[in-house]
């Protein structure tokens, strides 16, 4: 990607300007006096310039003049084309600084699929470094494959010479799904036609990610809309027939307020009335979700007794809202205290009226207890192992981050556990797939008994565990729990197929000596732990260096 410079035909003029005085100065003076004027007799030149007969002195003088000048205007014209060439070399140089930077991967691919530029990005994105890459077929060294990759517009670009883009799934070597958002444009040669082509690729799998959870939740909300709004159809639908039934408006209106009456003593929301906090109604489907046992338990009462103390402050700002300033207030998330002290997550919505004769506030609140369970449950599979119960990979991630972030912050220090059982794979190929699960469950519950509840124990995958510790006083702490760990697994784990023996080797990295950043910590204490591996059931601390001690 680096731009090559090149000097323009006006750097050429000069020299010829100072040839073609040349010329004319030979013509003039004649070719013998001349070259006795480079042989250093400018006294033959002078002489020839003062004879009588020589024609046109002041001509030739000028001619002489007229070619030093170019002479020295060339000199001058050559140092600013290489000091121009001196800051060309420091753009590139720059530029190239600033496409190793790039949060993309860059690739620059000859029309033969031979890549000759790539970016240190590469690594990241496609797990192969740049020096790997270059000088090979890029579906070989990216994929692994002998045809180009399927969507590849490396050919398409170099015939229109048009920019294209594309977004593509491949599975990562670990077997992942990576989605890749990839852009081609073309890199003109000297010609001004497509010589090569520069693939930007940018990893956008949790941007997809997301995508298809948010699709996943709009279809669930789509549902419940449609639900509620077949509910309210079905009653607007009784409402007008009961309304056409009116003889007179005496009559019309009982039956409104019977009809209202109905329905809210029916809807399965909890629907109040209160009159400045206090509550004046509440109907018996309000009372039940509550767990009282009848609406006369509640009358009387403040509406901010059934509200949990920590959204005391939302609800009172909802209360004043609709009580003084008359306004109606939308659904608002809110926890309510039922009567055995269990909490039930409500949606409220809030319209003042005038109830007897006195301004009040009507409130209906919607259970979406279960939504916030299912949410929950969610999030609880999103960020842990389902077998373990452990933190999984992404949460271990984000909490690692927030300690790197604090330990920059605070100038302070913490450790990285990296540990694996030894040989796990023999024991799921003897005894079976539910003996080993039964057995890395064993193994998380005795890690999480060997730390404090600051800490962070983690399931990555596999028959891999971590453990941060944030808080690490001295390498001398974390030993002892290295010790400690190494001791509780000593008695072997009982399962349906028998006691089995626990084999565990523990690699340990600290913040920053070993790394700064995510990937230095965890690639530090995992190169320890394969030292320590060597050793049986020992545990080894990663030296800055990238070495290993064995210490246990």
């Amino acid at each position: 990607m680096r731009q090559q410079g090149t000097s323009g035909s006006a750097h050429v003029v000069p020299p010829l300007i100072a040839v073609g005085a040349g010329a004319v100065i030979v013509v003039w003076v004649g070719d013998s006096t001349l070259r006795a004027f480079l042989h250093g007799e400018p006294g033959g030149l002078l002489a020839q310039l003062l004879t009588p007969n020589a024609p046109a002195i002041a001509s030739r003088v000028l001619a002489i003049a007229l070619v030093l000048a170019s002479i020295a205007y060339t000199r001058r014209l050559l140092k600013h084309h290489e000091h121009t060439e001196r800051e060309l070399a420091h753009e590139r140089m720059k530029l190239g600084l600033v496409y190793d930077h790039s949060p993309d991967a860059i690739l620059v691919v000859d029309p033969d699929f031979h890549v000759r530029y790539a970016n240190s990005r590469v690594a990241d994105i496609f797990g192969v470094e740049p020096e790997a890459v270059i000088g090979a077929l890029c579906h070989t060294a990216l994929q692994g494959s002998d045809d180009p990759c399927d969507g590849c517009r490396v050919r398409y670009v170099l015939r229109t010479e048009a920019t294209a883009v594309a977004v593509r799934r491949r599975v990562r070597p670990d077997g992942d799904d990576q989605w890749l958002e990839q852009t081609w444009y073309p890199i003109p040669g000297e010609s001004g036609s497509a010589e090569s082509v520069a693939a930007v690729t940018r990893d956008i799998s949790e941007i997809k990610r997301a995508e298809f959870s948010l699709q996943e939740y709009s279809e669930r909300l789509e549902d419940r809309v449609r639900e509620r709004t077949a509910e309210l159809e079905q009653a607007n639908r009784d409402l007008k027939a009961e309304v056409a039934e009116r003889k007179n408006a005496e009559k019309l209106l009982r039956e409104s307020e019977e009809r209202f009456r109905r329905l809210v003593e029916l809807s399965p929301d909890l629907i109040l009335v209160h009159i400045e906090g206090v509550i004046a109604f509440i109907n018996p489907q309000g009372a039940r979700m509550l767990g009282y046992d009848g609406p006369e338990d509640l009358l009387g009462g403040h509406v901010m007794e059934l509200v949990h103390p920590d959204d005391h402050e939302l609800a009172a700002s909802r209360i004043r809202r609709t009580t003084l300033e008359r306004e109606a207030v939308g659904a608002t998330e809110v926890r309510m205290k039922r009567v055995d002290g269990s909490l039930m997550h409500v949606e409220i919505a809030a319209t003042p009226l005038t109830y007897h004769g006195r301004p009040a506030v009507q409130a209906v609140a919607h259970d979406i207890s279960a939504r916030k369970e299912a949410e929950e449950t969610i999030r609880h599979m999103a960020y842990y192992d389902i077998l373990t119960g452990l933190p999984n990979r992404a949460l271990f991630d984000d909490r690692l981050a927030v300690a790197i972030h604090r330990a920059e912050r605070e100038e302070a220090t913490f450790a990285v556990m990296f540990m694996d059982l030894d040989d796990f794979k023999a024991v799921n190929d003897t005894l079976g797939h539910t003996a080993g699960d039964e057995l890395l469950a064993e193994v998380a519950r005795r890690l999480v008994d060997c730390v404090r509840k600051s800490d962070t124990v983690a399931r990555l995958g596999g028959d891999e565990f971590t453990i941060l510790l944030p808080q690490t006083p001295s390498p001398e702490a974390v030993e002892l729990v290295a010790r400690k760990i190494l001791d509780v697994m000593a008695e072997p784990a009982a399962t349906s197929r028998g006691a089995i023996d626990i084999d565990l080797s523990i690699g340990i990295a600290f913040y920053p000596e070993c790394g700064r950043s995510f990937s230095e910590l965890m690639h530090a204490a995992d190169m320890a732990m394969y030292a320590a591996k060597t050793e049986g059931r020992r545990f080894s601390f990663a030296e800055p260096t990238g070495t290993a001690r064995v210490e246990g």
